[in-house]
């Protein structure tokens, strides 16, 4: 056997797993037990997981093709995708095809699923018509689950069953699930950790795979506004007047804009809508990420909660959440404000970027000088 790309041990340890492949009963089925074999390998391919994973999988076939036995050739046809004599359901590799999407999730915008559905051409040997479904977390912009489910009728029958005002599903063309899926699986791929559930990465090779076989013609999506148009258009609202935040002066008025900077900015890092917000979001906006992005000064400290209400209150009309939904969220930032005040008071959470800022910030250096703030950070660094 020629010389493999990857370590023997490797190859001869997904092989074994895969010694039983050609008896399961459907092509959809031995595609799953691969795809779990491979996805042992997922977590360990930091620090860009999607071609590392691409090329273990390409290696692996190259190794297979070279393997003389039953279960290497099924498991090379499998990553090739071409039929093979080596299994009975053999000649149903490389015939699935897409056959439609769907998009659901709640109306806080916390979660969407994104659903392709595909089919073999031939049923009893292929597997039932399945679901493909990328779970995105938008609080955190990352996929958190990949779900198989055969047959696909299990899910879509479901769909709509229980909506009510807060939750929602769409058909969505096939490209179009292909574009937002694809944003968020490359996000995971990159993600420092990755989301618990074990069948993300079991299921991450056959989800791929899946996702190159929808159309890649999406429309390109609408120009987003821009985060001065937005805060433009929040100014400017009854909102902003009702709250007195476009009144500001001084520097009550440099703590608005920073706090509306803010507020986009949370969205804006992890791939959202400026617009989405929920309980969830404001949790992990005043108790986490502010603390690690942003150094606040009192009157910022003091402000943002404000700001945070006049926008999520804007936002929710903008985009037609309910006024419950929208109360609940407000309900939350008056709820959390005092830990909120807490954790900007004692600087537990700063990351140590903003530690080392609000320091030189504190001890006068000048921003504007670039000389200063090197022999400060220099002397900072030194001693901590």
């Amino acid at each position: 056997m020629p010389a493999s790309p990857l370590p023997p041990a490797l190859v001869e340890l997904v092989l074994s797993g895969a010694r039983d492949i050609a008896r399961v009963p459907t092509a959809l089925d031995a595609e799953l037990t691969l795809s779990t074999l491979l996805g042992g390998g997922y977590a360990a391919l930091e620090p860009d997981r999607g071609p590392a994973f691409e090329a273990l999988a390409t290696d692996l076939g190259t190794a297979a093709s070279a393997t003389d036995s039953a279960p290497a050739r099924v498991v090379a046809a499998i990553l090739a995708g071409t039929r093979t004599d080596a299994a009975p359901w053999g000649d149903a590799l490389g015939t699935v095809r897409p056959t439609g999407g769907w998009a659901y999730g709640d109306r806080y915008g916390d979660q969407t699923g994104y659903v392709a559905t595909f089919a073999y051409h031939d049923e009893p040997l292929g597997g039932p018509e399945h679901a493909v479904v990328f779970l995105v977390d938008h609080t955190v912009g990352l996929v958190t689950d990949l779900v198989v489910i055969a047959p696909a009728a299990a899910l879509l029958d479901q769909l709509g069953v229980d909506d009510d005002e807060m939750t929602w599903h769409a058909p969505l063309a096939p490209a179009s699930v292909r574009a937002a899926a694809s944003a968020y699986l490359r996000a995971t791929d990159l993600a420092e950790e990755l989301p618990p559930a074990d069948s993300l990465s079991a299921n991450r090779y056959l989800a791929g795979a899946r996702l190159a076989l929808l159309p890649d013609d999406a429309e390109p999506a609408a120009e987003a506004p821009r985060p001065d148009e937005l805060i433009g258009a929040f100014l400017e609202s009854p909102e902003a007047r009702l709250s007195g935040l476009n009144r500001a002066a001084g520097a009550k008025l440099e703590a608005v804009g920073y706090g509306l900077g803010l507020c986009v900015e949370f969205a804006q890092a992890r791939g959202g809508d400026p617009l989405r917000w929920s309980p969830r979001a404001v949790e992990a906006f005043l108790l986490e990420w502010v603390h690690g992005r942003a150094v606040l000064d009192p009157h910022d400290a003091a402000t943002l909660p404000d700001v945070l209400s006049a926008w999520v209150s804007w936002a929710g009309r903008r985009v037609g959440l309910p006024e419950p939904a929208v109360a609940e969220t407000l309900d939350k930032v008056d709820a959390l404000r005092p830990e909120f005040i807490r954790l900007c008071t004692t600087g537990e959470r700063q990351s140590p970027a903003v530690k080392a800022t609000a320091q030189l910030v504190a001890e006068g250096v000048d921003l504007a000088d670039p000389v200063a703030v090197e022999e400060w950070l220099a002397a900072y660094n030194a001693r901590n």
